[in-house]
């Protein structure tokens, strides 16, 4: 099943006519009935909507939910992001979706005039409140309230591989030092791999998240000194690699833009007293700085 959030729906007649377009079955084939709502259905239809309608009361953003489930017998099986889409167009509201990226807070938004983005939506309040709407990568029509940034958690659940530390380390690492060695080598590898490729997906990246890598730098030394003899000599050499590309990717500015810029966001982690020298040095492009 399927289950779309929007600020407004149309009437049951109307949205199985939308669902029999979107998946190419007769109206008569369609079943729209309220969540609650058992006597009535049509339990042989093709496609089922269920809806649900949680702010009675007008709170909150998005005060619908549908929830629709296609047959086995159906052909036309619109993946969820299409559905999202052909609703939004058709209803002419924005249409919020799972998002695959592993947050549940997380939704896709379709536009109404095409396009998507991401949003961050907070659960009801309470029994007559609908989901809230916190933040969006973009705007989002009929929404002005709704703060427009970047969203840390989404640019930090993007997968960046990490072949070398894959290849010394596999994911299959079993032992608790191992584990903890592969959780710091793997942070700093992916560090390395977003300042050479442009800060996926958006090009934007924190200074807390910076940070944050910095961090998991500075639990190296102490993880890779548990290792075994020989898988502590490969790990050290893919740190000096790792180092290497670091510094070749980086200024030393004695971590000024860091320091300020860690200021600005108001972040947890900040350069340590005697901090090492890679918090000394900040990439050549500063991700967290926004164009002018």
């Amino acid at each position: 099943m399927d289950v779309f959030l929007t600020p407004a729906a149309a009437g049951p007649e109307e949205i199985r006519r939308i669902l029999a377009e979107a998946f190419r079955v007769p109206v008569s084939g369609v079943d729209v009935s309220e969540q609650s709502e058992v006597r009535s259905r049509n339990w042989d239809a093709l496609v089922t909507c269920e809806y649900e309608h949680l702010a009675r009361a007008a709170a909150g953003d998005l005060s619908w939910v549908l929830g629709v489930y296609a047959a086995r017998e159906v052909e036309r099986r619109p993946a969820g992001e299409e559905l999202a889409a052909h609703l939004a167009g058709r209803l002419r509201v924005p249409v919020f979706h799972t998002w695959d990226g592993g947050l549940p807070w997380i939704n896709r938004v379709a536009m109404l005039g095409g396009g998507v983005t991401l949003a961050r939506v907070a659960e009801p309040g309470g029994p007559e409140a609908g989901f809230s709407v916190e933040a969006a990568e973009a705007p989002i029509t009929g929404m002005p309230h709704v703060p427009v940034l970047h969203l840390p958690e989404v640019v930090r659940a993007f997968p960046v591989p990490t072949p070398l530390t894959d290849a010394v380390l596999p994911m299959g690492a079993v032992s608790g030092p191992e584990r903890r060695a592969r959780g710091a080598l793997s942070g700093w590898e992916r560090l390395c791999v977003r300042l050479r490729s442009g800060w996926p997906p958006r090009g934007w990246y924190s200074a807390a998240l910076y940070a944050e890598d910095l961090a998991w730098r500075d639990t190296l030394a102490a993880a890779l000194a548990d290792l075994p003899d020989g898988l502590r000599r490969e790990a050290t050499g893919l740190l000096r690699e790792l180092d290497g590309e670091y510094r070749a990717s980086t200024l030393n500015d004695a971590g000024h833009a860091l320091s300020a810029a860690l200021r600005t966001e108001a972040a947890t982690t900040a350069p340590p007293p005697g901090r090492a020298w890679y918090w000394n040095r900040r990439p050549q492009y500063l991700p967290w700085a926004e164009p002018k």
